[in-house]
């Protein structure tokens, strides 16, 4: 769903993210050049210092070009993913769609992911926004000069304003649209309204800590044209006031996009066009970086970043935190999910440094509920480690007390996945069950994933923004609080504590909350768990200038200013 990572689709969230990234939430997402699904720098530059050589972005982002360098417009950005588009719908896209949803539509604004607040807000449809004394009344002022792009929708080319909000929101809010947001709104949201045509406004129930992100969540808050939203086209040909108008989404190839001649920021977006091409593994994507056919690519690890740089020195090379997770999938409804001691035994057997080692050559960090990108937040290694042991033996009497010896699970056939596939198989096997993979194609293994249809999977490089959004997984209702993708797992004491946490405005407080509500859920036998999470191995073509690095899922709000010199 996200956003779904990192990547939101990389081999890992290289590999496969959400793009949004990306976001936000990232279920299943593949490695999606440009979204950075939440990346973070890796603590080696000061968030609002540029690499060497290089300028600062709007926002205090990272930058590549150089102060001397002025912005050529013109030409083509190649970005790239591994797996299918799957639609782009506005608030529920996943893998490549969620990649060209936060380029062609509007939001009120963009905010950073919560381990990066100090890079702050990058505003677009709203131009200023207050929270009233209140503290749950959030009141936001709109441009009036972000007027949609050419289109064959036969929807006019107008401004949009405060009514296109409201019904958007209005979708976001429905639980037959299946949105990444539904959680955030059920839980949280009192009222929705449009006072004039400059005017929205949020209320919420009580204080929430999480608002700014949850509206700035790029799989979560896109403006759409009320025109549009009653359309059959919805999912399919996107329109908006964005800085690219969608031009073809074909399947299996690419997202093609071209410059929005209507876009509110004069003089941009540099580029002519933004294309994010599908491939079918990260061989082929591997090759076609390599003969400059892409201008982007994930490495499945520092080593392969490396290799790649010294055959090419001129190469761009950032590894970046990044608040990708891998998981593991159990639907508590099916056999043998049922019984919580082979959901607790899967988890016990689980060695998490092994995938570390073997699949991030060392890049990565053995996680809980919440990643390590999250900083204070999240668990310690030695929380975790006494928190959710590895014990092959233990795992094994588990499985032997439950009577199983095999059970089966699915997963997607993009990216290097048959490299998790592998180590799985072969973790259960020490603990005496054979697990059996049913591999699907990327498009059937997410629809039914989204349906909640399986019985297990491996879940690869999902993307929070928020420690919110990421526990959401543990609350009633699943990940998005629509029961899609839900384990069916309940639990009233944990779904209070996630309530707790979020509605903590003190951070020290929050951070605490966090904290217990993160151990109380290892307590559990629950039907996700999350093993370990990933680092950004980003590389791009030396051509590409001003890249906001270091801007993880709020990438795409700096698109309009990526230009290349390329002739």
């Amino acid at each position: 769903m996200v956003d779904q990572d990192n990547y939101w689709l990389r081999r890992r969230f290289s590999r496969r993210r959400v793009i949004g990234g990306a976001a936000a939430f990232g279920v299943g997402a593949t490695a999606l050049g440009l979204v950075g699904c939440g990346d973070d720098d890796d603590g080696g530059e000061s968030p609002t210092t540029a690499p060497s050589g290089g300028t600062t972005a709007p926002g205090g982002a990272s930058a590549t070009a150089a102060p001397s360098e002025t912005p050529k417009k013109g030409g083509t950005y190649t970005a790239a993913l591994t797996g299918p588009f799957a639609g782009a719908d506005p608030h529920n896209s996943v893998y490549g769609g969620a990649g060209v949803v936060p380029v062609v539509y509007n939001y009120l604004f963009r905010t950073y992911p919560s381990f990066a607040p100090e890079r702050g807000i990058a505003y677009d449809l709203a131009e200023s926004h207050k929270l009233q004394d209140d503290k749950v009344t959030y009141v936001f002022n709109l441009r009036t000069d972000v007027k949609l792009a050419p289109n064959g929708q036969n929807i006019p080319e107008r401004a949009l304003d405060s009514s296109d909000v409201l019904e958007s929101w209005k979708r976001i809010s429905d639980p037959k649209a299946g949105s990444n947001g539904y959680a955030f709104t059920s839980n949280w949201i009192d009222k929705i309204d449009a006072p004039d045509a400059k005017t929205f406004r949020i209320i919420t129930k009580a204080p929430y800590a999480w608002t700014e992100s949850q509206v700035g969540n790029n799989l979560i808050g896109a403006i759409v044209p009320k025109e549009l939203l009653a359309s059959a086209d919805l999912k399919t040909k996107p329109v908006g006031g964005g800085p690219f108008k969608a031009v073809e989404i074909k399947e299996g190839a690419a997202a093609t996009m071209e410059r929005n001649p209507n876009y509110y920021k004069s003089g941009k977006p540099y580029l002519d066009k933004y294309i994010i091409r599908a491939f079918a593994d990260q061989a082929t994507w591997l090759t076609a970086f390599s003969s400059g056919q892409t201008d982007y690519y994930l490495a499945t690890n520092p080593d392969e970043a490396k290799q790649l740089t010294n055959a090419n020195k001129n190469l761009v090379y950032k590894h970046e935190k990044a608040i990708g997770f891998n998981s593991f999938w159990m639907n508590t409804k099916q056999a043998p999910w049922t019984d919580p001691r082979v959901r607790k035994a899967v988890n016990m057997a689980t060695n998490r440094d092994e995938y570390i080692q073997i699949i991030g050559h060392g890049a990565g960090e053995p996680i809980g509920p919440l990643t390590y990108a999250f900083g204070k937040y999240a668990l310690t290694k030695d929380e975790l480690k006494t928190a959710q042991p590895f014990n092959a033996a233990e795992a094994k009497k588990l499985f032997e007390a439950a009577g199983v010896k095999e059970f089966t699970f699915s997963h997607p056939t993009s990216s290097n996945m048959a490299d998790y596939v592998n180590i799985f198989v072969r973790q259960m096997q020490a603990a005496g069950v054979t697990a059996k993979p049913q591999p699907l194609d990327a498009g059937t293994w997410v629809a039914g994933y989204f349906a909640t249809q399986l019985s297990a999977s491996l879940s690869l490089n999902q993307a929070y923004q928020t420690p919110d959004n990421a526990v959401q997984w543990w609350n009633t209702g699943g990940i998005t609080g629509n029961n899609k993708y839900d384990t069916g797992w309940t639990d009233p004491e944990v779904d209070a504590l996630i309530k707790k946490a979020a509605g903590t405005m003190d951070e020290n407080q929050r951070v605490q909350a966090y904290k217990d509500l993160q151990k109380m859920i290892l307590q559990k036998d629950t039907g996700f768990f999350n093993f370990f999470g990933v680092y950004t191995e980003l590389m791009h073509a030396p051509e590409i200038k001003n890249y906001p690095y270091a801007t993880g899922a709020l990438t795409t709000a700096y698109l309009a200013d990526l230009w290349t010199s390329k002739s």
